[in-house]
């Protein structure tokens, strides 16, 4: 069963991560009948990445949303790790709901946080309360105020991926800026659009008791929302692309039921 040919996909990916990191499980999602756009986020681009915020990820990503809304696209965000704070700041008013309040047609139609930062308003990446601090894996180059990795990429993000995937996962993997990390959150869109959280239980990045501990408070908030575990790591579009297809799959049915 193909989705409806009008729903787009907006991936937004995680910190030193790169687009070509998701070059394969794009296309099953391609397959399933939607059309996946996944922003370059300048705090992971060689060009920009010295002085670009989380701030501006977030304008990229909502000029990608603001073009696929007015060629008619109904807008499900997946976001992934770091991108689940890019894409919650990214969307203020675009949900469908607020768009009708206004008149308007379209919009997005749910947030799905794939491991992702589900923050609060006030919140940063970096100051988030974690088990640990996320910067506790990462160095950061003072002379041109980039973050880098210093433990080794594969056990945080593909230890559970076949091992050539992994490798060449590992390869692509890029500086990024270090403001991203300390930017904080400024609207919650998870209020306004239906979310889904799938939540990775064996993670060593965002650890599964904090990605219980962001999804209890949101719910605390008064918003409802589906959560699924599946036995992964931080990196589940790689070790179980078609568990997360059919995930997103289920997502999408319960809003349009």
């Amino acid at each position: 069963m193909t989705t409806e040919s009008n729903s787009a996909i907006v991936l937004v990916h995680g910190a030193w991560h790169i687009p070509q990191h998701y070059q394969d499980f794009v296309p099953l999602l391609a397959k399933e009948g939607f059309e996946v756009h996944c922003p370059h986020l300048p705090t992971c681009d060689e060009a920009t990445k010295l002085t670009a915020s989380l701030y501006d990820d977030a304008r990229l990503v909502r000029d990608c949303v603001v073009d696929l809304i007015e060629r008619g696209r109904e807008v499900i965000m997946l976001l992934h790790s770091y991108g689940g704070a890019v894409g919650t700041e990214a969307v203020t008013g675009l949900s469908r709901s607020e768009r009708a309040d206004s008149g308007l047609q379209g919009g997005i139609t749910h947030l799905i946080y794939m491991c992702g930062f589900m923050l609060q308003v006030g919140e940063s990446v970096g100051g988030a309360s974690l088990p640990r601090p996320i910067p506790e894996p990462v160095e950061r180059d003072e002379a041109t105020g980039t973050t880098f990795l210093c433990e080794p990429p594969v056990q945080l993000f593909f230890a559970d991926v076949e091992p050539d995937l992994a490798k060449r996962m590992e390869g692509l993997l890029v500086r990024q800026s270090g403001r991203a990390m300390t930017d904080a959150l400024t609207h919650p869109a998870w209020r306004f659009t239906p979310p889904t959280y799938l939540r990775t239980s064996k993670d060593e990045v965002l650890f599964p008791d904090w990605q219980k501990r962001q999804i209890q408070a949101v719910r605390a908030s008064g918003v409802d929302f589906t959560v699924e575990t599946f036995d992964s790591s931080h990196s589940p579009y790689l070790s179980m692309p078609n568990a997360m297809v059919a995930a997103i799959k289920r997502a999408v049915m319960r809003v349009s039921s």
